[in-house]
């Protein structure tokens, strides 16, 4: 059995704290592939638990290391919904995820889900800036904002870095406003000029709605 709590940290915003770092994994990977696979034959699609772990394990130096290489995960609740309609549970963590889900049906258009270690931390802000683009507006048109502000040079350094970190282009506008509002990672920052000073901006509007 997963040991998980799940909290609603602000209207819609759920998260599901998961302390061990591969159940967390394991309970999050097919819901958060489907909504944003950088690869087509997943995204938005049905797909087997196990054709997902041969396609990564090729691409990822021969091993299915997806719960190591993610600490945090975050879905909206209409998209894991979506994944089970279409894709039946195939694991103990799909049943899993499919009792949360369940027991969160009332906010499927609205809702957001998180899966964190804990309820503080950069882990969490940074999933929580993921719920906060999606749930509230005004957030959103104020990263979106920002953004658009940005130099020709550093709206594509952001973008450019991101994709080569296998993000999937749909979701770009939504993972420079949540790294760049909780933490200066030197990979996404690569060839980003006065980054403390960008890293400022968006952190006063993240704080502002947090």
């Amino acid at each position: 059995m997963i040991k998980f709590k799940i909290r609603e940290v602000k209207p819609h915003i759920f998260v599901a704290v998961v302390p061990d770092a591969y159940e967390r994994g394991m309970l999050f990977w097919r819901a958060q592939e489907f909504y944003e696979s950088p690869s087509r034959k997943f995204r938005g699609s049905s797909f087997s638990v196990w054709d997902y772990a041969r396609w990564y394990s090729k691409r990822y130096e021969g091993s299915f290391s997806y719960p190591a290489d993610f600490v945090g995960y975050n879905v909206p609740l209409e998209k894991a919904f979506s994944c089970y309609e279409v894709n039946s549970p195939e694991t103990p963590y799909d049943e899993e995820m499919v009792g949360i889900l369940d027991s969160l049906s009332a906010e499927r258009s609205e809702g957001y889900l998180i899966g964190t270690e804990s309820l503080d931390g950069s882990i969490f802000e940074h999933e929580m800036a993921h719920a906060l683009y999606y749930t509230d507006e005004e957030y959103r048109n104020e990263m979106d904002s920002i953004t658009r502000s940005l130099s020709d040079h550093a709206r594509r350094s952001l973008s450019e870095n991101l994709i080569r970190l296998w993000y999937w282009r749909g979701v770009v506008r939504d993972e420079i406003q949540a790294y760049m509002s909780t933490e200066i990672n030197e990979e996404v920052c690569k060839g980003l000029r006065n980054r403390r000073d960008l890293h400022r901006r968006y952190r006063r509007v993240f704080r502002r709605f947090r």
